[in-house]
């Protein structure tokens, strides 16, 4: 009985599996014998083209996550090689130049050639830039290098079918753009090329309403950086269209030459992480019209990774501001033949390395770069140049506690040395008598003083004297130690090494042979010393840490692009230099000296809150020229956070800047709220 049932349930299994089969059997003949034939038309008249889909570029926040840079979405307007119509295509070209003319909105061109005659060149190097792709679109067409901006204008007339009876400004605005799209390549094989960028809504309704007459024009939704603060130019940096010579070498990395890049600043050092990963698009198109059919997305773009620094931006704030007012302040008191112009200021974390803020001034703002390009490029204060880790200059006095550690350190003297001052130094007479500040402004001296009191009161007769007993090699192997003389190392491109007086830069130089009277001037901070603001703090938190010396960094973490997971963590990095108790105690005995009681910054923190510690210094410039003003500090006294260096160019003195110091510190230590 139960085997007459497993059989029965066996026919039935296998009827239903039969009766499956014969329906999909039928169903499959059916597509393939009566729709097949539609089917194949219907995939003959389509076809599918892939672009890539851009990824938006990753954020960049504070330490706190208050956001600095983001992305925010906006409206391209671009040439589509699919629907451009070659015949006519230089009255869609004249036709939507003047539409955005319209709207107020610019359009790219880049040949360098003026927009109004008398027609000139305006490039200013045939090696870089546009004056080098020029080169190379004449080479190409073996056309004369040295051909004038007006028989180019003809050429270029003749080479993309220019109608005579156009007006030049029309003639111009034509060649300009086909230039351009040909320095892009527009071709089938490469994106849609972006022809203007960022326009509004109104735009793109015009562009929608008289798309008929815009054959290729295509609306596309991309993102444009956002600037949520007004500080911080000189750190953040800025995007912009890849270049030919960026292009030549990226390449290989999957960029494309309408693709935007990080030009300077952290939006070029963290290009990698910030640059999301495109995904890819495909359109399909009648293949007889070149109408639309629909799109789909073949992979997803990612976005890039969220940056989050170790700068404060409240910090930032106070350092900018109050760096800016100090100086304008300085330069209404100041003639016109002895200006003061830049400067900056840096904060660094003394037990970690961490920059907390970095202020160049002048300043721009990223929001109106372009706007502000050409004004901002005839200044003579260079606002575009970052002083904080470009700009070098003599530290003056500001070095003097090198000049003390080495000397300690090396046994040369102990913390209760004393040297008398004798207000001219003669060790070297007759050839040479250098004298004491205090000697040359008062014809007064500073006594039989030990090595805190020659810091408190920045005695030049005391540190000749050191510097002459330690001699250069020994003076400057502990510059080494604290970095002075060498790139930092932190994340901010072109940083500059700067200069350690001495044989060696000076052989390295092919210069004069180094004198051992040199050395006296170069303990005190002078000759052909030349340091950065950032070597500057970096030292000073090297020295009241005890001798550990930190990596200086400004990338703190770095998240996905939801901010939910921690890709990477800067771990502080450190080198042990071993500085005795007894030494880094004297120096910094010293440098408290400096802002209380009769030091030469006392006057600028009486009655400050918290206990701090400072060194002024005057570093000499060329002649009829004040003094660069350099301030360096630390605070708290006792357990040391964050250490500052202050420069004010032709400032006259340190202490003249130190007011930034304290505004610096006010906002740190929350003294204002």
């Amino acid at each position: 009985m139960e085997r007459k049932k497993y059989v029965l349930k066996t026919v039935v299994m296998s009827l239903i599996m039969l009766i499956i089969a014969a329906v999909m059997i039928t169903r499959m003949a059916y597509v393939q014998l009566v729709r097949g034939a539609e089917a194949a038309a219907q995939v003959q008249t389509k076809s599918t083209r892939t672009y890539k889909e851009p990824a938006s570029r990753g954020k960049i926040t504070d330490r706190n996550g208050a956001p600095l840079v983001s992305d925010e979405p906006c409206y391209d307007l671009s040439f589509d090689y699919y629907q451009w119509k070659k015949e006519g295509q230089n009255d869609v070209i004249l036709r939507l130049c003047k539409l955005l003319s319209e709207q107020g909105f610019p359009w790219n061109d880049d040949l360098p050639i003026t927009r109004e005659i008398p027609y000139t060149y305006t490039y200013t190097d045939t090696n870089n830039g546009v004056g080098r792709r020029l080169m190379k679109f004449l080479d190409a067409r073996k056309w004369d290098r040295s051909v004038p901006a007006t028989r180019l204008f003809t050429l270029l007339c003749e080479r993309y079918g220019i109608d005579e009876s156009l007006s030049s400004l029309d003639k111009r605005m034509i060649m300009g753009v086909r230039y351009y799209m040909e320095d892009c390549e527009f071709s089938s094989y490469n994106s849609p090329v972006t022809i203007s960028s960022n326009v509004d809504i109104d735009t793109v309704a015009r562009i929608t309403t008289e798309s008929a007459s815009l054959p290729g024009v295509t609306v596309e939704v991309s993102s444009i950086r956002r600037y949520e603060t007004p500080y911080a130019a000189h750190i953040l940096g800025r995007v912009a269209l890849i270049s030919s010579e960026e292009y030549a070498v990226l390449k290989e990395q999957g960029y494309g030459l309408t693709d935007s890049v990080g030009k300077d600043g952290l939006e070029k050092s963290f290009e990698q992480y910030l640059r999301g990963v495109d995904g890819k698009r495909a359109v399909e198109v009648d293949r007889a019209t070149g109408a639309f059919v629909g799109e789909y997305l073949l992979e997803d773009p990612q976005p890039g990774q969220t940056c989050r620094l170790t700068i404060d931006v409240g910090l930032q704030k106070a350092a900018e501001e109050s760096l800016a007012k100090t100086l304008s302040d300085l330069a209404k008191r100041r003639s016109a033949k002895d200006p003061v112009e830049g400067g900056a200021a840096v904060v660094i974390s003394v037990k970690t390395g961490e920059i907390l803020a970095m202020a160049s001034y002048p300043t721009y703002s990223l929001e109106s770069f372009s706007r502000d390009y050409a004004e901002n490029s005839k200044n003579k204060l260079r606002p575009f140049f970052n002083r904080t880790v470009m700009g070098v200059y003599p530290p003056g006095s500001t070095f003097k506690m090198v000049t003390a550690l080495a000397c300690l350190e090396e046994g040369v003297i102990t913390p209760q040395t004393r040297i008398l001052d004798k207000g001219v130094y003669t060790f070297y007479a007759p050839s040479y008598t250098p004298a004491c500040w205090v000697w040359n402004e008062h014809r007064g001296t500073h006594g039989n003083i030990n090595v805190s009191e020659a810091i408190k009161y920045s005695c030049n007769y005391f540190f000749f004297e050191t510097g002459r007993l330690l001699g250069i090699e020994r003076l400057n192997k502990y510059a080494k130690k604290l970095g002075l003389g060498a790139k930092t190392g932190v994340e901010l491109p072109d940083e500059k090494a700067g200069n350690l007086a001495g044989p060696e830069s000076r052989a390295a130089k092919g210069g004069e042979k180094w004198k051992p009277a040199e050395t006296i001037q170069a303990a005190i901070g002078q000759t052909e010393q030349q340091f950065t603001p950032v070597q500057l703090a970096s030292y000073v938190a090297t020295v009241v840490s005890g001798g550990t010396k930190y990596q200086p960094h400004l990338l703190k973490e770095r998240w996905d692009y939801t901010d939910t997971k921690l890709l990477y963590e800067t771990a502080p990095q450190s080198t042990e230099l071993g500085f005795s108790k007894s030494t880094v105690a004297a120096i910094k005995k010293g440098m408290k000296g400096v802002v209380t009681e009769d030091g030469t910054a006392s006057s600028v923190f009486r009655g400050f809150p918290v206990e701090v510690g400072g060194k002024t210094g005057s570093a000499q410039t060329q002649k009829g020229r004040s003094a660069h003003g350099v301030f360096v500090s630390f605070a708290p006294y006792d357990d040391p956070e964050i250490a500052v260096c202050v420069v004010g160019e032709y400032a006259g003195s340190g202490g003249s800047v130190a007011p930034v110091c304290v505004a610096i510190y006010r906002q740190y230590f929350g003294l204002d709220e």
